[in-house]
């Protein structure tokens, strides 16, 4: 099996010989270690700032494995900021990003635990005190269509020192970083293996184009409950069948529609300001209708619903 290179993970499908290989981006790499541990045993590390370059670390361990395209993880961010909206309180979706840059998955790995123990030999009267240092990374494997986990992997490393009075180590960076791409290796093999056994029920589920505008300005726009992105949002990818759509902005009512989606289609959305007295908001609820339209381009009006459903 050829190497390839890799960066963002959400579809989960493995190509056989002959065909492209996965293209994938890294979105993120979080620490969640908790609590430090003794200074001379590591304490003194900055465990997010080992976690930011987990993300590289996760990078090259996927160029070395398996059938992979590693999109540029500079790419995929600016792609993130670009989708996010002037009122954004949210972080930004990484699902329009990823589509933007034609991934077939997003990546996400977690540093789970950092830890230490000691033990002590007595070996002729001198004692000796022994190290185990031990790294536990998480990655996880995202869809870019609807952002559901594809594949959860961990991997564990540990490392053991020797401490005596006349040679005292104390545990740095490095020692660290070298024990998290020890972890990852074994966690991206599994990854890959995961992937693979998802392969034919992925290519083989239909796929959809949405696109979702609103006459009342730019709006927040999610799907399943993600945050999918701000309208206009134009030829939106997901799973054809039944999904929640949920459209809104500041100052006016969210609008919550379970639609189901079997062809491309673009639905336009009426918004209704939240400062309306109880007249104003029936008058605009009679005459105000969900539009839905059978393809993207050129659209047919194929249903209308009124918002106040």
């Amino acid at each position: 099996m050829k190497t390839g290179l890799i960066s963002l993970l959400t579809a989960a499908v493995v190509y056989t010989a002959g065909a492209a290989p996965l293209r994938v981006a890294v979105l993120d790499f979080e620490d969640r270690t908790g609590d430090s541990p003794d200074a001379r045993l590591g304490g003194k590390i900055d465990k997010e700032a080992l976690a930011d370059r987990g993300a590289y670390l996760l990078g090259k361990e996927l160029l070395g494995q398996g059938d992979w395209t590693l999109i540029d993880r500079r790419d995929f961010i600016a792609q993130i900021e670009a989708g996010r909206g002037p009122y954004d309180d949210k972080k930004p979706s990484f699902l329009r990003a990823a589509q933007m840059v034609n991934a077939d998955a997003v990546l996400r790995g977690t540093l789970m635990s950092f830890s230490t123990s000691r033990s002590s030999v007595n070996q002729g009267g001198y004692k000796t005190d022994l190290l185990d240092l031990t790294v536990r990374v998480s990655v996880e494997a995202l869809d870019v269509r609807d952002g559901a986990i594809l594949a959860v992997v961990d991997g564990k490393a540990t490392e053991r020192f020797r401490q005596t009075e006349q040679m005292e180590t104390e545990l740095g960076d490095e020692d660290v970083l070298a024990l998290m791409e020890k972890a990852l290796k074994p966690a991206v093999s599994e990854l890959h293996a995961t992937l693979q056994q998802r392969e034919e029920a992925l290519q083989n589920r239909p796929k959809v184009q949405l696109t979702v505008t609103s006459p009342d300005g730019p709006a927040m726009v999610e799907i399943d409950g993600v945050l999918v992105g701000t309208t206009p949002l134009e030829t939106m990818h997901l799973y054809a069948g039944d999904h929640v759509l949920t459209v809104g902005r500041p100052g006016y009512r969210d609008v919550v529609k379970r639609i189901l989606i079997e062809q491309d289609m673009a639905i336009d959305v009426p918004l209704l300001k939240n400062e309306l007295d109880a007249d104003q908001i029936q008058s605009v609820l009679e005459s105000s209708r969900l539009n839905i339209y059978q393809g993207l381009e050129p659209a047919l009006l194929i249903e209308t619903i009124q918002t106040s459903e």
